[in-house]
Parts: structure tokens; C-alpha cells; sequence
């Protein structure tokens, strides 16, 4: 008589190793999703003020959705909430990318997360005992699995729509329980019923493990809780007094803006014309300068570059105007919140209507600061500059062909200060020398200058954020060299400007 079992153990060994085989092949097939290489968007709060100690919030998004899209739906509009530092994590996941190996997903992300966390804590003003998920679906899939994964780590945890699959030691949930988390379980009640049975059992295991949770059914099947149901779950969650309305969303706030005036400004890039008109003694007048600027911007964690570019065509005591190209190109680096840099400026075109005018150039020294003091911060970019101060020195032309004495000074200070998202101070005070008429050669220089004591300050207000309206007052105090009368004189003028 034949053993069945000399045929059929043979097979499943067959069968296990195929299907082994299969899993690994399957796995392999699998490619890591390119955004796990790129780092979350980090939105700061309005007003935020690093003297503060702030919550973290990580959105996590559902199937084909990006978090920075979805996070209004979730009660957290980025452009108006006070109460968290907001990690929006990149990509827009698709099933493909996380089935059938949910597992291997939710690791890749956990890895890429904790890096951006990382970053947040070392960077902003946050409190690491404070950090919170939230998501709905794939979302709510995520802050399951996060949590219990790492229960050192998170605070509490809004999660909707789940089916809470992911697999939770006895160990964990006690550390849960003593880190006192906060857990907040939303679903539909129609919804699928896997997704029901997962969920209700984590509630289960919550309730044996006595960690503090909440419970939820709403009207509904596979379907997204209402952002008001969100927000008070969040508020649950995090102990948070508030958030904004989840009626009123930011776009409501600024209706009929053309695209191009509709964005907050992160002052990366601007252009700045000035007003063809002053006001001074004698009423309102030809400008006796005229300006048109631009600027660009790049700042990083620990980099700073700034560069100018300004056209201007100013009047000489002389009654002489004389026009100029000149350009400011300035680098620092430092810690995260402030910066030391060095700068260069020069002349690309220097003359008046009929002569030659020489070119000027400038060493800069620069101290670039993050939300300053108690000064709130934007809420379009955490690595804007808030405060910048700069210290110009003009290098004295015709030093070898004899320099007056009043050249050596030659020396401007001048300061910016950014306050959130709707007003810009600056102020600046000096004493230079300024070339009144065509000279033939620098020997002659000396005997064709002006010297100028001079101060300003400005307001600038945002109205919408992309447009600087600004007013400024200047004293200048001038007089031709060498024994020329020292004149003042005082001018109001208005400034545009518009940035992204």
C-alpha cells in the first residue's frame, strides 16, 4: 500500500516554496514612492513666536490626496490656525503604492515622517511632548499604525475611517496607557463592514488597556466626517481651546482677487517701483528720485542669499540728475534662527545726461534673524527672514589722486523688520559722499561731490498680502564740497511693491 503522505508532503512544500517565492518576487516588484525623499511641507502658525512653545500636528492624508489639500476638510486651515506648527507630509498615495503590502508602506513612511519630525523639533519652537496625528481612511489607516508603532513619541490620535489593521502588542498599549495618549475613533454607520469590525476591535483594545478614548458614529458609509466633527475630535485629542471656523475656509476671505494678488507672500521675489511724486516744503512735486527694484530671496535652514537690482535716476545739488544701475549680492550662514553674511554691491551703469559718473563699490556686512524677540512670524514660510540689518561701506574713489577726508566715512545702516503677514518697518541712517557733476578724471573727484547726512523710516502694509504699500519719510542734510552751504530738506514718498 502507497503512503498518501509520500505524494502529499512533497507538494506543500512545493506549493509553500512557490508561494514564498511569489511573495518575494511581489515585494521586490514593489518600488519605494519618490515623495518618501522629499520633505514634508512645514506650516507654521499665524503669529507664530519661537519665544512660544508650540504643538505638533502631522496630517495624514487619504488614497490619491495630497495632506497640504486636505487639511482645511480636516478643520486645520494652514492660512488661519493659531494652535499648531502643521507637518503636511509629501505625496498623494495610491492603493498600488501601499496594497497588498501595507506593512512595508507604513514602515517607508514612519522612517520619512520621523526625519521631518526631527527636523520640526530641531528647527521651530515645539514641544516634543506634544505631537498628534490625524487623518481619515488611508489617513486614519496611518495614525492607527504610527501610534502604536511608536507609542513614546505620539500624544493622541484622530482616526476616521479606519479598519485599524495594523497589529498592536500588549506592550505598546501599556505605554499608550502610561504616556496618558488620547485616542479618538470615528466611523460611518454604514460603513464597509471590515472597516467597522477593525475599528471597534482597537476601541476594544483601548478599552481593556484603560487609555483614554473617544468613540464616534456618524451618518454615513465610506465617507469623510464633517469638518466640524473633525475639529472637535482635534480639540479632544490635543487639548486645543480653538481652531478657526471650518465654515469659513481662506479662499471666502479674499473674494474677486485675480490669481496673481490672491497668495500669501513668502518674500522670495519682488518688484518695487516708486510713485511719481514726493511731498515735501514746496507741496507735492517731481520726485527727486525715482526708483524701480527688484529683489530675490533664498533662504534655507543655515544659508541666506539676498541679491538687489535697482534702477534710479536722482538730482544732485547740482540741479544735475544722474542715473544708476547697481546691484546687492549678500550670503550668510549661521543657526537656525539668525545668520552673519557678507555682501558685495557695485555699479552696472553710472553716469549723468552729459558726462561720466563713477562707479561706486560696497562691502556689506549683514545679521539676518528668524522671528526675532516677540515679533510673530509669517505663516507662508518658516524660513523667512523677519529682521535684517545691513551695514554698507562705499570704498572711496581717487585715493591716489588725493580723497577728501569727508570719503572716508562713507558709511550706511539700514534695517528691515517683517511683523506676520501684513506689515514691514525699515529705517536707515548714514553719512556719504555722492558724485554732483561729469568730472574728466578721478583727480578732479574730490572738488565734485556731495556730502549728505541722511535718515529714514517707513511703514509697509500688505493690502491683499502681495501688494507692499509703503510711506516713507527722509531727512537729508546736504552740502557741496569742499565749503558748499549745508542745505535740509525733508520729502515724503510712496512705494509699490509686489512679491511672491
Amino acid at each position: 500500500m502507497i503512503d498518501s503522505r509520500a505524494i502529499h508532503e512533497p507538494n506543500r512544500a512545493m506549493i509553500a516554496a512557490v508561494l514564498l517565492l511569489a511573495a518575494t518576487m511581489a515585494s521586490a516588484a514593489i518600488p519605494r514612492p519618490a515623495y518618501f525623499d522629499q520633505r514634508a511641507e512645514i506650516v507654521l502658525p499665524v503669529g507664530y513666536n519661537r519665544n512660544n512653545s508650540y504643538p505638533v500636528f502631522v496630517v495624514l492624508p487619504p488614497t490619491g490626496t495630497q495632506a497640504a489639500r486636505i487639511a482645511p476638510r480636516y478643520g486645520l486651515d494652514p492660512a488661519r490656525q493659531r494652535e499648531f506648527v502643521l507637518v503636511l507630509p509629501a505625496g498623494r498615495p495610491s492603493r498600488d503604492e501601499y496594497l497588498p503590502h501595507f506593512s512595508q508602506f507604513v514602515q517607508w513612511y514612519e522612517e520619512r515622517l520621523l526625519q521631518d519630525l526631527a527636523y520640526v523639533l530641531e528647527q521651530y519652537s515645539t514641544d516634543p511632548q506634544r505631537i498628534y496625528l490625524g487623518g481619515y481612511s488611508l489617513g486614519g489607516d496611518l495614525s492607527w499604525a504610527l501610534s502604536v508603532r511608536n507609542p513614546h513619541i505620539f500624544a493622541g490620535s484622530v482616526m476616521a475611517g479606519t479598519r485599524a489593521s495594523h497589529p498592536v502588542s500588549p506592550e505598546a498599549l501599556e505605554a499608550l496607557r502610561q504616556r496618558q495618549f488620547r485616542g479618538a475613533f470615528l466611523i460611518g454607520d454604514r460603513e464597509d463592514p471590515n472597516r467597522y469590525r477593525g475599528i471597534n476591535y482597537a476601541r476594544s483594545r483601548f478599552e481593556a488597556a484603560a487609555i483614554e478614548h473617544v468613540y464616534r458614529e456618524y451618518s454615513g458609509g465610506h465617507v469623510m466626517p464633517a469638518s466640524d466633527v473633525l475639529q472637535q475630535q482635534i480639540l479632544y485629542v490635543t487639548g486645543a481651546e480653538r481652531l478657526p471656523d471650518p465654515g469659513l475656509p481662506a479662499a471666502i476671505a479674499r473674494p474677486g482677487l485675480p490669481a496673481l494678488l490672491a497668495h500669501t507672500s513668502r518674500d522670495r521675489f519682488a518688484l518695487r517701483v516708486g510713485f511719481p511724486a514726493e511731498v515735501n516744503s514746496d507741496g507735492i512735486a517731481v520726485p527727486s528720485e525715482n526708483q524701480l527694484g527688484l529683489r530675490l530671496e533664498w533662504p534655507w535652514s543655515r544659508y541666506y542669499l539676498r541679491t538687489t537690482a535697482e534702477y534710479s535716476s536722482s538730482k544732485r545739488s547740482t540741479g544735475q540728475r544722474e542715473r544708476r544701475v547697481q546691484q546687492d549680492l549678500v550670503f550668510g550662514t549661521g543657526e537656525t534662527h539668525g545668520f552673519f553674511g557678507l555682501g558685495v554691491g557695485w555699479d552696472w551703469m553710472r553716469q549723468f545726461a552729459d558726462g561720466n559718473s563713477y562707479n561706486q563699490f560696497d562691502l556689506i556686512l549683514m545679521r539676518a534673524d528668524r522671528n526675532p524677540w516677540i515679533i510673530p512670524a509669517g505663516s507662508a514660510d518658516p524660513e523667512r527672514v523677519d529682521s535684517l540689518l545691513l551695514l554698507r561701506y562705499a570704498i572711496p574713489r581717487g585715493i591716489a589722486a588725493g580723497v577728501a577726508s569727508e570719503q572716508l566715512l562713507n558709511l550706511r545702516v539700514e534695517y528691515m523688520l517683517r511683523i506676520a503677514d501684513r506689515v514691514v518697518l525699515d529705517a536707515g541712517l548714514g553719512a556719504y559722499t555722492l558724485q554732483n557733476q561729469p568730472v574728466e578724471s578721478l583727480s578732479q573727484l574730490s572738488g565734485a561731490l556731495d556730502q549728505r547726512l541722511e535718515w529714514q523710516a517707513g511703514v509697509g502694509l500688505r493690502l491683499p498680502s502681495a501688494l507692499l504699500w509703503r510711506i516713507a519719510h527722509r531727512g537729508i542734510a546736504e552740502r557741496p564740497l569742499p565749503d558748499g552751504d549745508l542745505g535740509y530738506r525733508g520729502l515724503w514718498n510712496l512705494s509699490l511693491e509686489y512679491s511672491f
